[in-house]
């Protein structure tokens, strides 16, 4: 049975995947549960004390009163994440799933900690992402509408569908990795905080508006992070091993430093990048083409032997000479000076009729043939597409979400599907059948990003005021805890 957190929500993206209960069941004692004096009198596995009873109110706001389940979801999902991923790692953490936490030291901290501690802080830091912003939005008025009450249903059926194909209900499921009595409704009141925390997260997130003057003064002071620039790069290597001399070694690196300033006075003395570096390392190589070494920086870097390309002071044909520890020798030439990155993201829609799905190659091309007949015929052709993917689309990627695939920059994608999507006159709306190895794709254009510099600009602005405010917020909201019953959510 695979670990909780590959079926429960964690991140803030996948978050938004998820809630059907109005959202004062938050604040409400879950009293539909069955067997809840058996649950609380559970012997606790550390010093005979008894597990934290499910119902009991571990957490205040001033607006919200969460219970223990709520809050072992939090601490569950953290420890289960840590034994799925570090399994085969144990031993090397010191860590024994058969011993309570209480009883294990956790050895990495300059502070006496047991494993239980690491995990409780986790939980708590993870649980008050999301608890402070539930609390601003009910203080805001803030509400989960209908749509996200479909997303957390929507989750719940998926761990459902799990549980059935176990032959276990959702109860016996998630005890598996919560322990007894985290049913189907603590669960869901746990989603229920995630949403409307990260509904409000939204909320400050996207709320500023920036106009283009501000986009462009950002970008103007981002000293090149958002620019692409032209440059030549060439390797000049240093000839030696472990078995020479430190004499030996040194003459090595020497001669790489010789080489690579008489590379640089050729070419300005007018020799191209390539014949220079031909000359000095005797390559006889019959590529000489002067493209050999021509690279494009599309992110900013402030190694050495990348800085000085965007540096304010550099003109076009600069050469900068680096030595790494070794002795290796980097020669870079500035080609052309930083300039906006104007490249967009896409977002593209697919259904993947897989080969191995259909006996021939010419099958799939006449379902695909048909599928695109049938969505062009479409009044909403895009609706039409949505329709279609879970039923023929072979993608497990993609076949649970429409088909889409956002924020898909140009070589990301196999060739055949890379060129459909980044053809020059490409529109949205756009439909098409693609040959991939993978086999026939029916395609969708869903749209187009901003221009990657002021895209990247204006998500600069707005994190740093999300920053701004969320720390704001961090030292205004107070949760008050219950230590007591913190210290008994699992063994």
């Amino acid at each position: 049975v695979s670990a909780v957190s590959c079926i429960v929500i964690k991140d803030a993206e996948t978050t938004a995947e998820i809630s059907d209960t109005e959202v004062g069941s938050i604040t409400e004692a879950d009293d539909t549960s069955e067997n809840t004096e058996d649950e609380t009198q559970t012997e606790y596995p550390h010093s005979n004390m008894e597990l934290a009873p499910l119902d009991e109110v571990i957490a205040t706001t001033e607006n919200l009163t969460i219970n223990v389940s709520t809050f072992k979801y939090f601490f569950m999902d953290e420890y289960s994440s840590f034994v799925n991923e570090s399994y085969y790692y144990f031993s090397y953490y010191n860590f024994d799933e058969s011993i309570p936490l209480h009883d294990q030291d956790y050895t990495f901290s300059s502070e006496p900690m047991t494993w239980y501690q690491v995990f409780l802080e986790e939980a708590k830091y993870q649980f008050e992402q999301y608890a402070v912003f539930a609390e601003m939005a009910l203080k805001e008025g803030l509400a989960l509408d209908d749509d996200d009450k479909a997303k957390i249903e929507s989750n719940l059926k998926s761990i459902e569908d799990i549980a059935a194909d176990y032959s276990m209900t959702f109860d016996e499921y998630m005890s598996q990795f919560m322990g007894e009595g985290m049913t189907r409704d603590r669960i869901k009141t746990a989603l229920e905080l995630i949403q409307l925390g990260y509904k409000y997260y939204l909320k400050l997130y996207n709320e500023p508006q920036y106009t283009e003057a501000q986009i462009e003064e950002t970008y103007e002071n981002s000293n090149g992070k958002y620019s692409l620039v032209d440059y030549r790069k060439a390797l000049i290597y240093a000839l030696y091993d472990e078995t020479d001399s430190e004499e030996q070694i040194e003459a090595a690196k020497n001669d790489v430093k010789t080489k690579a300033e008489n590379m640089k006075d050729l070419i300005d003395g007018g020799k191209s990048f390539t014949e220079a570096y031909n000359t000095v390392t005797e390559d006889t190589s019959e590529s000489t083409a002067e493209d050999k070494f021509l690279y494009t920086g599309v992110e900013y870097s402030s190694d050495e032997a990348y800085a000085f390309l965007y540096d304010k002071t550099t003109v076009e044909g600069q050469i900068k000479i680096t030595y790494d520890e070794t002795g290796n020798a980097y020669v870079i030439q500035c080609v052309k000076l930083p300039y906006k990155n104007t490249q967009r993201s896409i977002s593209v829609r697919h259904i993947l009729l897989s080969s191995t799905e259909y006996d021939t190659e010419e099958k799939a091309y006449e379902m695909g043939l048909k599928l695109l007949q049938q969505i062009n015929g479409a009044e909403d052709k895009k609706a039409e597409f949505i329709s279609l993917v879970s039923e023929y689309s072979s993608d497990p990627g993609s076949n649970t979400n429409g088909g889409l695939y956002e924020n898909v920059v140009p070589g990301a994608m196999v060739e055949e599907f890379n060129d459909w999507c980044f053809d020059s006159e490409r529109k949205v709306g756009d439909t098409g059948l693609v040959l991939t190895d993978y086999g026939y794709h029916v395609m969708y254009m869903e749209g187009f990003s901003d221009e990657m510099w002021y895209y990247k600009s204006e998500a600069e602005l707005r994190s740093n005021d999300f920053n701004a405010a969320a720390e704001e917020i961090f030292n205004t909201v107070k949760i008050t805890y219950n230590e007591e019953l913190l210290d008994k959510i699992t063994k």
